[in-house]
Order: C-alpha cells, then structure tokens, then sequence
C-alpha cells in the first residue's frame, strides 16, 4: 500500500515538473516582450527621429529635424547643436536598465516620491516618422552608484528602472548648452553666392564684394568682373562656417540699437541652393570685451557676440578669392605651344598623343620638357601690383611686346588659342597681359628664364628607337676599313657573314646593337657643319631591323668636347654623343676561332683547297 502511495507521489512530481517545462518554453503571452523591456528601455531607429522634446530645470525645449539638422523651434527659433541633441538620442536609444522594479501604484506613492518622480526631474519625449512616441521620465540619482531613476512613461503602474547616470547629465542642460554655436550651417557643394558690404566708408564700391558660381566656376563679381581661385573660395567657406558664437546675448530683438544692428557696420551674405539666403549682420564693439563684436542673424531675434579677429579676417578673405594665375589654362588639355623672345624660340604641337618640335629642327620633343614648361606657365601668380584696366599700354611695354607665349587648347572659345603679352623690364618686375583679360599683371623679371633657347632644346633625347628583337643584320665600318656585317638569328645568335676564321662575341654584339636601338643624344647639335667631319666619318654603323631601309649612323671625330657629332642618315639635325657611347659602337665583337672546337660547337670549317699532287 505504501509503496502504491510512493509511486502516485512520483508520478504527481513527473508531471508536474512536465507541466512546468512546458509552460517555461510556450512562456504567458507578454513574457517574451517583457523580458526585452527589462534589458532594452526602447527600441527604435534613431534615424527615424524627426523631433524631441526635454523639460528640466531650465524649461522646456523642443527640437525638431530638418534637412540632417535640428533646430531649437522653442523657448526661441534657433539652429540648435547637433552634437548635444544626437548626444540625447543615442543615450536613450542605448540605455540599458541595470535594475527593474515593479511597483503597487496604491502602495508606492512614498516611494514615487522619494526617488524622484513627483514631481520628475527631467523628462524626454522622442517623436518618430511613423507618428510614435517615446516617453521617459528621469528621477533622481541613487545613493549606492552611478544611476538614476527612471520610467518609461507616466502610467500607475510603469515600472521603475535603474539607468545609467548619462541619461540624466545629457538632459540636464539650459539653453546655450543645446543651441548652435556655428554662425552659419550650409552645405558648401551648394552655396552659388558669398558677398559682403561694408557700411559707413568713404568709399563704399570699393567695400562691397561679391564671388558668385556658375556652372561650377566661381567669379569675382564685385568690384569688377574677375576670375576667382576656386580652392581660396573653398578656404573662404571652410572659415565662414568655423564662426563661432562666444556668448548668447537677448532673443529679445526690440531693442537692437544698443547692440549697433538698427544700422549694421557690415553684412556677410551666403546663398545657397535651392533658395536660401542667409545673412549676418554686425553690429558694434561689446563694451568691455573689444576683442568681441554684437552680431544677429538676420529674421532672427538672437543677438550674440563673435570674435573681432574672426570677422576681420572673413572680411579680408573675401575680395583675396581672386585668381591671381596670369595665364590660365589647363596644362592637360593644351595640344600647342608656340613663344618668341629675342633670344629664345620654339614651337611644338600634340600630334596623336605625340610632341613634335614645329619648325626649325622639326622633329619628335620630349614630352616631359613641354609638361614642365605647360605646368609653370600655368602657374605663374603676378605679384601684388597689378592694373586692372589701362587704355594705353605704352607705358607697359605691352604696345609693342618683347616676348610673346601662345597655348592652343580646345578648352578656349571663340578662339581655340590665348596668348601672353610680355612687355617691359621694371624695377625687377615684367609687365605681362593675357589675350582674354584687360588686367595687366606684374611677374618677376626671371618667370621665364625656364623656357628653352630653341627647338633642339626642346627635342627627345632619344634619337633612335628600336626593338632590339627586331634587328636581323648591322654592318660597322671603321673609318675607310672594309665594313664587317654581323647577322643576328631569331634566337639572338649573333655571326659574322663576310670575315673568315672569325667568331662573334654575342654579349658583345648585343650590347652593342642595344645601345644603337635606343641611342640618345647628349645633345642636339643642329643643321650639319664641316667642324663635325661627318663627310668623311671614322664609324658608320647600318642597320637593318624590320623597315625596308636600314637606319644608317654617321659619327664623326672627337670634338673638342670630347663628344662626337653624329647624324641619321635622311635626317638634316646632327646630334652629339658621349665618347663612352662612341667607345662601346666602335667595340668589336669579333674573336678568333679557337684551334680546338668540339663537334658541337666548331663553327662550320672552311675547306682548304688541295694541292694537286706531282705524278
């Protein structure tokens, strides 16, 4: 009987506990979401967030997001910092309860109280672009760590949760805290406009500028219609949007007078796309800071203090955006350039993909000499002085120029070229004048001493090119000695055609032809002179690769130098080569045979006539 009794109590456990395992894994609904809400205090992408709303000690402030940035739309209408609003969000999107406690809203009303909820100290409300809503109220700290208590809304029975600290440190803040410092918030990429005006001179045209941007080129519009430096427009807006408000002076603006903006001193204005025009007014000195100037936004009632210096520098900023460049042109695109000086002259045109020299001493130019010469051409700044009109150029030297430096480019229009004038020497300076612009700009007297003398200047050094692979046969010949031929095999197996009991140094012969296919000159000498012994010379080298005619070198005797002017056959500019280039064309590769050879190896024997025998 007792052991029956035993096994019905077993049995009552087994299922019992069977019962409890099942209830643990289909869990009561509202479980699974509840013990998300004890580890996660929300769940939302912050993304999403188009507004917020925090209430503490100070008052309460409400943001609300437009364009990626939030503005303070109350207790004023004001950018606010995106960094201190951010800083909220992501607080809150991240916190983690470290303790919850449930409460009896009958029995808790003391203890509501006592950590801080009646009333809250600090209160956040977030809004979402799918109309939700996310509520938290922020008690006070705890005694035992670094928290505070907190709820997640204000529902009788809304648990309490322990936070972290930073929850309510990031919403413990007064206005200046979350409003922007930045003067101005804009995109660069779309400012079209940056003008300024400065009041109350004797001159006010001359203080009033403007730089606008068409078609993504920026232009000097006021004072005058000038080109401007798009990467000093760059640095101009990267120090306009670093302004800083220092301190928030009113919202209150009925009386703007005693901060000197009923009738600003100066204005900075920067438009940017679609429409937006943003204006900052300055106003007067701040008594007793005379390192700080009264400034406001103009439709607002804001009136704060900025930086004297920060604002004389944006002021002088402004109209120094001139492009200062005297002969603008892309490097990259340019296809001709043509200059004459009176001891300097040359030409050169781009053809397909190709630099010749145009001309005297025609021929194929070193494209990295006409990259330097287009690069510092391009470059080339005028000093300080400059006129930015002048009906008569006599007094420039520009009436009649003494050098001139003209670059075709596709990138001109009407004309496909612009030519810079360069007229007269003064006080170290060379006044110079670009054919599309009535500037004249001044330049140091040397700018063009860079510029080569002539067309030889500007040849390739390279004065033969070919493929070593390529060459079948080379004859050399010695002065007036007979010409010794040498023919290469596909397998780069080098012998002798014409000399008998003669074998070939192939690493010699290799070397040889190597530096006959791509021979250069040390210097390019100009038309042929009776000096240079090319009539009579003492080594002729002819090759013959895969062409129909052989490329014929003349070289000529020492010159006094210690090179040797040298000549390609159909060509009229000789050229100078280094005596050791001589020295290794004029090696011969020519050994002989040895009186023993392998089979292998023996070259092929000549026969020997025999002797016809006495009978």
């Amino acid at each position: 009987m007792f052991r029956n009794s035993t096994t019905y109590i077993y049995l009552a456990v087994t299922l019992g506990l069977l019962c409890y395992l099942t209830f643990i894994d289909k869990k009561i609904p509202g479980t699974e979401q509840r013990e998300e809400a004890d580890t996660e205090l929300y769940k939302f992408d912050r993304d999403t967030v188009t507004g917020l709303e925090i209430t503490n000690v100070h008052g309460t402030f409400i943001f609300e997001k437009k364009n990626d940035h939030w503005e303070l739309k109350s207790p004023v209408n004001t950018p606010a910092d995106d960094p201190t609003v951010e800083e909220v969000i992501t607080e809150i999107a991240d916190a983690q309860p470290q303790r919850i406690i449930r409460i009896d809203p009958e029995k808790d009303k003391d203890n509501l109280k006592e950590w801080g909820f009646s009333p809250f100290a600090e209160r956040v409300v977030i809004h979402t672009q799918d109309k939700k809503n996310f509520e938290l109220f922020i008690g006070r700290k705890t005694a035992l760590n670094d928290s505070v208590y907190a709820r997640a809304s204000g529902r009788k029975n809304e648990p309490v949760r322990i936070l972290p600290s930073l929850v309510k440190e990031v919403l413990d803040k007064e206005l200046s805290d979350f409003r922007s410092r930045n003067v101005f918030d804009f995109d660069a990429d779309k400012v079209t406009m940056v003008s300024s005006q400065v009041a109350n001179t004797a001159t006010p045209t001359a203080q009033e500028y403007e730089v606008d941007r068409h078609d993504a080129v920026w232009t000097l519009q006021k004072p005058l219609v000038a080109r401007a430096s798009a990467t000093d427009v760059q640095n101009l807006l990267t120090k306009i949007l670093g302004l800083r408000a220092i301190d928030f002076i009113t919202d209150d603006a009925s009386n703007l007078s005693s901060y000197g903006l009923t009738t600003p001193s100066a204005t900075l204005s920067v438009s940017v796309k679609p429409d937006e025009q943003i204006v900052l007014q300055i106003g007067g000195p701040v008594p007793g800071k005379t390192d700080q100037v009264y400034a406001q936004r103009l439709k607002s009632n804001s009136v704060f203090t900025v930086a004297k210096s920060s604002i004389d520098e944006l002021f002088r900023a402004i109209p120094n955006v001139r492009d200062l460049h005297v002969f603008p042109f892309d490097p990259a695109k340019a296809t001709g350039i043509a200059f004459s000086f009176p001891a300097k002259k040359g030409e050169a045109r781009s053809q397909d993909h190709l630099w010749q020299t145009i001309g005297d001493s025609a021929g194929r130019a070193d494209v990295g000499k006409i990259t330097d010469i287009f690069a510092r051409l391009s470059q080339l700044q005028t000093t300080p002085v400059l006129k930015d009109s002048a009906t008569d150029l006599k007094p420039f030297g520009l009436d009649k120029p003494q050098g001139k430096i003209t670059v075709q480019s596709p990138e001109f229009k009407p004309e496909p070229a612009l030519t810079l004038l360069v007229g007269k020497d003064e006080n170290k300076l060379l006044y110079v004048r670009n054919s599309a612009e009535p500037f004249i700009y001044t330049v140091p007297d040397n700018s063009f001493d860079f510029l080569p003398a002539n067309n030889l200047q500007l040849r390739d050094a390279r004065a033969i090119s070919i493929t070593l692979d390529k060459i079948k046969s080379m004859t050399i010949t010695s002065g007036t000695q007979t010409p010794i031929i040498l023919t290469r095999s596909g397998g780069g197996t080098w012998s002798v055609a014409n000399v008998k009991d003669r074998m070939v140094d192939s690493t010699r012969a290799d070397t040889e032809a190597s530096l006959f296919a791509q021979l250069q000159a040390k210097a390019w000498l100009g038309p042929v002179k009776p000096s240079y012994g090319l009539d009579k010379p003492v080594l002729t080298l002819s090759v013959q690769a895969d062409q129909p005619d052989p490329t014929i070198l003349r070289i000529g005797p020492a010159l006094p130098d210690g090179t040797h002017a040298a000549i390609i056959n159909g060509q009229t500019v000789a050229f100078a080569i280094t005596e050791g280039d001589f020295d290794l064309l004029n090696t011969s590769t020519l050994l002989p045979i040895p009186a023993a050879l392998s089979p292998t190896n023996a070259a092929p024997a000549n026969p020997v006539p025999q002797q016809p025998t006495s009978k």
